[in-house]
């Protein structure tokens, strides 16, 4: 687990600083999106479960090095904001730094594209014990078929230090998609992903001579951090647990112009491990390209 701000930036910072110098750029984009997602909370089935409707709008700013003809060297800034009208304390904004190094297995657009690099994130919330600094390594491939038809592998071993430890954590993930251009406007897209690592599960609490305590007496042998929030505008406890997570789903992508799209996407993820948390979002988001 990192435990400070320059064990996860510092190596972005010496990284990124000679690319931007050399890069072209910047490439501007900016996405706005609304996202409904049906348990919050990643509570067991029961009083716990709790939905949400958020509101989210980020851009970044993205360099590009030519290293030589078939390897590129991208650096990127990023910043995000997001809302969630249901619950205050989930406000956030984040800010982060990526530095990715890209190369192509041969020539045509037919041929493979391997990738990897670092990315790092700070997160601020409203409810200051949950701020965290985030570092990453991802890698990934991606090759088309044919002219429409592309499949992509995207993997991210990460780890969080946030403000209170029931918040932090480390993980594993890997996303494979495939996507259809079904013409020159419309793209279908087709996800499936996989999770192990820590993750924070809340259980409706009530108070007993020893303190707040969940009132499902199943949590009670859950190991690991655990403490007591308002998060949710009434009592909860939220437990840092270890699980592993499946999820799939599919998304529809409309062309809007030359450099703007909309994405409809749903995606269904099933926690499993001392005990199972479903949760299923539903998220519409608009990308402009600068």
């Amino acid at each position: 687990m990192l435990r400070s701000k320059g064990r996860i930036l510092a190596p972005l910072v010496v990284f990124l600083a000679p690319a931007v110098a050399v890069a072209g750029g910047p490439y501007l984009s900016a996405t706005t999106s609304a996202t409904w997602q049906d348990n919050v909370t990643n509570a067991p089935s029961g009083d716990g479960i709790r939905s949400s409707f958020d509101l989210d709008a980020g851009g970044a700013a993205t360099w590009i090095h030519t290293v030589d003809f078939s390897t590129l060297l991208v650096t990127s800034l990023s910043a995000d904001a997001e809302v969630c009208t249901s619950y205050s304390g989930l406000d956030c904004v984040a800010l982060g730094p990526q530095l990715c190094l890209r190369h192509k297995l041969g020539l045509g657009a037919l041929a493979p594209n391997l990738y990897a690099g670092l990315a790092g994130q700070w997160v601020g919330f409203n409810d200051p014990e949950r701020g965290k600094f985030e570092g990453d390594l991802i890698f990934g491939y991606s090759q088309r078929a044919s002219d429409s038809v592309q499949f992509l592998l995207d993997g991210k071993l990460g780890s969080y230090d946030a403000r209170d430890v029931v918040f932090s954590g480390n993980f594993a993930s890997l996303v494979a998609s495939v996507n259809l251009d079904l013409d020159e406007t419309w793209r279908l897209r087709v996800i499936g992903g996989w999770r192990v690592g820590d993750l924070v599960a809340n259980y409706t609490a009530q108070q007993s001579p020893y303190g707040w305590e969940p009132i499902d007496s199943d949590a009670f042998n859950l190991p690991g951090a655990w403490h007591y929030v308002r998060t949710f505008n009434e009592p909860f406890v939220a437990w840092r647990v270890s699980e592993r997570t499946w999820s799939y789903g599919a998304a529809i992508s409309p062309a809007i112009g030359r450099h703007s799209s909309l994405t409809l996407q749903f995606e269904h993820f099933t926690s499993v491990g001392l005990d199972r948390y479903d949760n299923n979002v539903v998220s519409l988001s608009f990308t402009r390209q600068f």
